[in-house]
């Protein structure tokens, strides 16, 4: 009779592995890493790999830290796990009901800044990279951890990662919060400033002028009211804009200003540039105006659809890392997407397949008395190790 091959089961401590994992999450919290302060926790995570054993360990010019398994088919292209090392700032420690960075443990929750985006679900990541060392378990391809920097800032540190890439890569496996999910994509980001101009005169004679702020005040009312008929996508949710910065010409307090203009940024998978500019048009109407681009995606027409990346559902990457994750956890993994952007847009111009999946919840990120669950990490490792193995 033939034997059969071990399972992870027989060959796993998953306990110990848990509980290594969320010591490794607690020393993350426990080195602040705001954007540009990050080699301290590069330096730590090189440390943590060196020590599981992994096959190579190395770091770049940006400082971004690596991460690789070698696997049993060196040919094949590798398998990336991407986080970022910096975190927004914690705000007033008197909003937290822990300190924000001694990541303590409440309720079955490891609570504090950087606890769901992105500390906990980095250290499932390299966890479960160290499981396959601990069991001797050699991957199918290499898999390779690649933890960047600046992502709150813009993305530089995976900008300068896929730029300079030396090896083929087959896929992109984000950790942003999931809720152990697999997150198909999010929504892409536009910026545009709006200016009405007028004609400035003497606050006591208002009458001899032309004052644009009441052309800003009519457009946003109209904006208001028609932000609800904009478009949606299917999946990565509906086409969303928040007027944010006001400006005008002058600060002099007795001066009706010669232009106004009001900073628009808009979340959407399913409109052009040229969509959106024909939208303002249409609510500005007759009153002098100019639109100018304050930040836009990289795209090469007016007339494409802007998007941060999109993965479909029948995607091969989607769909074996969906049974890969139910066959290690016992439960098919949903589907979702993300309300905010990732570093996974960066991506798409060189054409690498993305998806996130990872323990943390979405509704953690950025608030005062942000946590993860230490069961959903746990299952979280289950999946990814079952990913890992075999993908």
């Amino acid at each position: 009779m033939a034997l059969l091959a071990p399972t992870m089961d027989d060959i796993m401590d998953w306990e110990q592995l848990l509980t290594d994992c969320v010591d490794f999450t607690q020393r993350l919290m426990q080195t602040p890493s705001m954007p540009y302060e990050e080699a301290a926790l590069a330096a730590l995570i090189a440390a943590e790999m060196r020590g599981l054993g992994f096959d190579e360990v190395w770091d770049d010019e940006i400082g971004n830290v690596y991460g690789r398994l070698h696997g049993q088919d060196r040919t094949l292209p590798a398998l990336v796990l991407n986080t970022h090392l910096d975190h927004v700032d914690p705000g007033d420690p008197a909003l937290w009901s822990s300190p924000p960075f001694a990541g303590e443990i409440v309720d079955g929750r490891i609570v504090g800044r950087g606890a769901a985006d992105i500390k906990g679900p980095l250290a499932v990541q390299v966890y479960a990279m160290a499981a396959l060392r601990r069991s001797g378990v050699r991957p199918r391809r290499d898999i390779v951890f690649s933890g960047v920097v600046q992502e709150e800032i813009g993305g530089a540190g995976s900008q300068y990662w896929v730029e300079h890439l030396d090896y083929p890569v087959a896929a992109v496996i984000l950790g942003e919060p999931s809720a152990n999910q697999i997150a198909l994509g999010h929504r892409g980001i536009t910026q545009l400033w709006v200016q009405f101009d007028g004609r400035s005169v003497h606050a006591s004679v208002p009458d001899k002028g032309r004052n644009p702020n009441y052309a800003l005040a009519t457009f946003l009312h109209k904006l208001e009211q028609a932000q609800h008929s904009l478009s949606r996508h299917e999946l990565l949710g509906a086409t969303t804009v928040a007027p944010t910065l006001i400006e005008v010409d002058t600060k002099s307090r007795n001066v009706t200003p010669a232009w106004a203009r009001v900073l628009l940024d808009f979340r959407t998978a399913s409109e052009s540039l040229r969509s959106l500019e024909t939208l303002i048009h249409t609510l500005a109407g007759d009153w002098p105006h100019t639109i100018t681009t304050a930040w836009r995606p990289d795209t090469p027409n007016a007339d494409e659809i802007i998007y941060g990346f999109y993965t479909p559902p029948e995607h091969d990457l989607v769909q074996r890392a969906r049974a890969l994750i139910a066959e290690g956890t016992g439960q098919e993994p949903g589907l979702t997407s993300y309300n905010f952007a990732t570093d996974g847009r960066l991506f798409v111009p060189y054409h690498i397949p993305v998806i996130g999946y990872s323990p943390a919840e979405e509704a953690q990120a950025h608030i005062a008395g942000e946590s993860i669950a230490i069961s959903k990490m746990a299952h979280s490792l289950r999946g990814h190790v079952a990913l890992l193995r075999s993908f």
